[in-house]
């Protein structure tokens, strides 16, 4: 029997597999847009990560660069960002190789770009950090009538009834939602080609000091690098309230290490030498 398509309605099921900022996105949106036509269908998220807990087992390994667009796109929700998720505000990049370094500022004062914790930031969480951005997003999903479910989806069926395999059970849903990130097992899909994007492998680090802030070394500045011949697509430097994100983005198969990029004379002139690694 072929099927037509499905009309949204207070009883249409919506599986989202993954809790990130585009699972959680996706749910509001969809809340959103579904009560300004006077109803709510019922959505419920899938999000395997512990978003609350510290060091790599709440972290997705990112920069945590929020852009202008990205705050505004917040607004158009009704949401704005908690002061005490907000790490940094950068007001420049400036990007450097071993030619030149330029000066980027940002052309609309009026708007903000800022840097976050993803999760619930480095080891050393016991400071007292609040929850971070994907934690924070994921909460406002379930405050507007998400479901969030902690357990991992292994299988989504696109072949007769639609549904998805958690733990031993097959659950029916009429709309799936696969928003999982690349880092996380991979979906077992029945009914569809799917083909994963490409990738590329980036290293990340958090790091720290005793002072608590090393953050403040680098101001408003995000620091970006160029640098030929070491295998690179590009490493940066951005401040996160009491710590430094690193993240190096390799060109090959294999990535590049933090180590390696710390070692670059450039990189030391412009992080200080007493630091150490936050998230190993």
């Amino acid at each position: 029997m072929k099927r037509g398509p499905h009309k949204l309605g207070s009883d249409t099921r919506v599986a989202i597999i993954g809790g990130g900022p585009a699972g959680s996105s996706f749910a509001l949106y969809l809340l959103h847009y579904c009560a300004a036509q006077g109803f709510r269908p019922q959505i419920t998220v899938f999000a395997e990560r512990n978003v609350a807990a510290s060091g790599p087992k709440g972290c997705k390994g990112c920069a945590g660069i929020l852009s202008q667009v990205v705050l505004k796109k917040l607004q158009e929700l009704g949401l704005i960002l908690p002061p005490q998720i907000i790490q940094a505000h950068i007001e420049q990049y400036i990007v450097h190789s071993p030619y030149i370094s330029i000066s980027m500022s940002n052309p609309e004062k009026k708007s903000k770009i800022v840097s976050v914790y993803r999760g619930c930031g480095p080891r050393t969480c016991g400071r007292g950090i609040p929850i971070g951005f994907d934690g924070w997003l994921l909460q406002e999903a379930e405050k507007r009538g998400a479901r969030i479910e902690q357990q991992r989806v292994t299988h989504v069926y696109l072949e007769g009834e639609r549904g998805i395999k958690v733990s031993e059970s097959r659950l029916a849903y009429d709309f799936i939602i696969l928003a999982s990130g690349v880092n996380t097992k991979p979906v077992r899909i029945s009914g569809l080609d799917y083909t994963p994007p490409e990738t590329r492998v980036m290293d990340e680090e958090e790091l720290i000091d005793e002072s608590g802030q090393l953050g403040a070394w680098l101001g408003q500045r995000a620091h970006v690098f160029l640098l030929p011949r070491s295998g690179l697509v590009f490493g940066s430097l951005v401040p996160k309230g009491f710590s430094i994100n690193v993240s190096v983005l390799g060109s090959g198969k294999y990535p590049v290490s933090v180590n390696d990029f710390l070692r670059n004379g450039l990189v030391r002139q412009i992080l200080p030498g007493n630091y150490r690694r936050g998230c190993e």
